[in-house]
């Protein structure tokens, strides 16, 4: 297949695709699945308990926890692009 014809069928393919990129992916369906999704999903404050209070260092957590009465939770994170206070580790 020489240069012109392989440009050609991309053409071709690029416009007989088109449709599909341009038509909308929503079903009637999704909109009443994502509205169960709504009702069932716990709110913030039942997840509230599933949140861990993070210190920012070593000695603050030290702190709190002696004046809270409370272990220390360490977790160390080698690695490059390690960040537990944003999600990431």
């Amino acid at each position: 297949m020489d240069k012109y014809a392989m440009r050609g069928l991309c053409i071709v393919l690029a416009l007989l695709l088109m449709p599909v990129a341009i038509a909308p992916a929503q079903v009637p369906e999704v909109g009443a699945v994502l509205d169960r999704y709504k009702a069932f999903r716990p709110g913030k404050d039942d997840l509230a308990m599933y949140q861990i209070d993070w210190a920012s260092s070593l000695q603050e957590a030290q702190k709190r926890a002696f004046r809270e009465k409370r272990p220390v939770f360490l977790v160390i994170i080698h690695a490059q692009y390690g960040d537990l206070s944003s999600g990431h580790c």
